[in-house]
């Protein structure tokens, strides 16, 4: 494991797996959406909120990698 895995959330020895409370200013039709996806689909916001975010960290890691890889040593 990397010197900085832990500071950018990659998992190592479990310790990240343990849930935490954030506190967020979203714009209202966001926070309208995520009203809408609990109703609709049953989802919690949580879950709804964590697959968004776990999506946009998988996509900006797939960036960087294709960028590294474009990048000569």
């Amino acid at each position: 494991m990397d010197d900085y895995a832990y500071l950018f959330g990659k998992k190592g020895d479990g310790r990240l797996d343990e849930r935490k409370e954030v506190k967020v200013r979203l714009p209202i039709e966001q926070l309208i959406r995520l009203h809408g996806i609990k109703l609709v689909h049953g989802r919690t916001i949580t879950d709804s909120v964590v697959e968004a975010l776990d999506l946009y960290f998988a996509r900006i890691e797939t960036v960087e990698e294709e960028e590294s890889e474009e990048t000569p040593l």
